[in-house]
């Protein structure tokens, strides 16, 4: 047998549901149908799970003609064989529905009736994945980078959507931007984005159950997520909904598998933060960025905020960000220093129309008509990760510990 062909377990109610796929792997010559059955699964013990336990074939496809039932079996054969791919082949247009089968296991959905080409897609999208996993890649734990601000409308939305953007240009990246902002995200807004599903759902998920069992792994998680050019976004709360901070384990586990799944990831905190929940962001996070405009109340409110952080012991974390700044600012950034008492990192340059020209395009700044803010954003970006700088970069001035435009 071919070594790169997919060995497919088919799972469908009716004879002509089975002869239709089988005919449709086999046309895309990608895989090979190891196993037919016409039973739901409903449990571990039963004869059709046992068939698909002899065979462990690497993707299971199910024709849920009956969603209760498909869901049933979605859950039995994904707790049974983990590492095969769950395929359902679906007209479900219900999120419900949806939903209900990705927590069970799904790992993607194909419209019904399958089509050759659709099928094709699937096979190779898991073709992909297994020979990334055999090259034995070294698996390195990736760096994840808060984002916060002491004042609503300082603009820390929009540092962690460009922030992502450009660190999502290096092609070895992988990069997930997180909206924890409460009690309504403004991410998905500000990149035009509809989602289907929130922040909350994720963290649903990754709640532990009365057994202690959490069901969050790279395959949900990948499920939850929005695609926007090379960032994939974890969407905020679309419901404004004001209450308590999400449960820490909770909290936990999500953070620890986008860092697991991702080389970089963003998270967009809310001005005003769980104790606990602080404390494990913190914790997890690579870099602390502080963000602030150059105006009295940005600073004072800055300072406390700088004060409530110290008590987790991340001061080498914090990285000051002055955002909207001008040659014409009253307060300098030798003042904001001095009142602070910690260094400025970073100078994010005022303009007005590229942020409105932005927002309203549903891009971000690399992707926009100002150069400016683009090579400030690229530039911060580099230095942060550890990224290769730039020829024109080499030298003295490449030593030093911030990076200014201006």
């Amino acid at each position: 047998m071919n070594a790169r062909l997919v060995t497919v377990g088919i799972l469908a109610q009716s004879a002509e549901a089975l002869s239709s796929l089988r005919s449709q792997i086999r046309a895309t010559s990608l895989g090979t149908v190891a196993l037919e059955l016409t039973d739901y699964c409903r449990s571990r013990t039963d004869q059709s799970t046992r068939r698909f336990l002899d065979t462990a074939p690497d993707i299971i496809l199910i024709d849920a003609d009956e969603a209760p039932q498909a869901v049933e079996s979605v859950q039995v054969l994904h707790a049974a064989l983990p590492a095969a791919w769950v395929l359902v082949s679906t007209d479900a247009a219900d999120a419900h529905t949806i939903l209900e089968m990705v927590r069970a296991g799904a790992r993607e959905f194909i419209p019904r009736p399958a089509t050759q080409e659709n099928l094709m897609k699937a096979l190779q999208r898991h073709i992909e994945e297994r020979d990334r996993q055999r090259k034995n890649e070294a698996s390195v734990q990736g760096k994840m980078y808060s984002v916060c601000s002491a004042k609503s409308g300082s603009g820390a939305t929009t540092v962690a959507i460009n922030l992502s953007a450009a660190l999502a240009e290096s092609p070895k990246s992988s990069v997930a931007l997180i909206d924890l902002d409460r009690p309504l995200g403004d991410v998905a807004t500000y990149l035009n984005i509809n989602p289907r599903f929130t922040v909350s759902d994720a963290l649903r998920a990754a709640t532990r159950d009365g057994s202690g069992a959490a069901r969050m792994d790279r395959v949900l998680l990948e499920s939850y997520m929005l695609h926007h050019d090379r960032i994939r976004l974890l969407a905020g709360c679309e419901d404004f909904e004001p209450g308590e901070a999400p449960p820490v384990d909770a909290l936990t586990q999500l953070l620890e598998v986008v860092t697991e799944t991702y080389t970089h990831s963003v998270v967009d905190l809310p001005v005003c933060s769980d104790r606990e929940q602080t404390r494990v962001v913190m914790g997890m996070s690579a870099a602390i960025l502080v963000v602030l405009t150059p105006d009295i109340p940005s600073v004072r409110r800055t300072d406390r905020l700088l004060k409530f952080l110290s008590s987790f012991a991340a001061e080498d974390k914090i990285r000051l960000i002055v955002n909207r700044t001008t040659k014409s600012d009253e307060i300098t950034e030798r003042d904001i220093e001095k009142a602070l008492k910690h260094e400025v990192s970073w100078k994010v340059p005022n303009d007005y129309n590229a942020c409105k020209e932005a927002i309203h395009a549903g891009k971000a700044f690399v992707s926009s008509s100002s150069k400016q803010l683009a090579r400030n954003f690229r530039d911060f970006s580099q230095q942060l990760a550890g990224f290769q700088q730039a020829e024109k970069r080499k030298g003295l001035l490449s030593l030093l510990p911030k990076t200014s435009v201006f």
